[in-house]
């Protein structure tokens, strides 16, 4: 894979248009990472949210465990079998 690096601007209809055309390059599918400048109040509010987490108390390791297997067996899966099928589906997707 190669990686370009452009500039462009993303209009009214959440269209992508690049300033300038890349040179040299064939009609071709791509895929686009988008870098936003982040505004300095959303940097202010990132940093809040983390600080209000740090003042939280963590879960013992039980509670969590306990948390997770009630959610597991909320979602049906309350068995290992069913466990291992959802794994195995994750792992598949994975490597799609």
């Amino acid at each position: 894979m190669k990686a370009i690096q452009a500039t462009g601007k993303i209009d009214a209809q959440g269209q992508l248009s690049l300033d300038h055309p890349i040179e040299g390059t064939l009609p071709v599918r791509v895929r686009v990472m988008i870098l936003f400048a982040e505004a300095e109040a959303d940097t202010n509010e990132f940093w809040e949210s983390v600080s209000g987490y740090q003042q939280r108390t963590l879960m013992s390791p039980k509670q969590l465990e306990q948390g997770l297997k009630q959610a597991m067996v909320e979602a049906g899966y309350d068995s290992r079998d069913k466990i291992i099928r959802l794994v195995q589906e994750v792992k598949r997707e994975i490597a799609v």
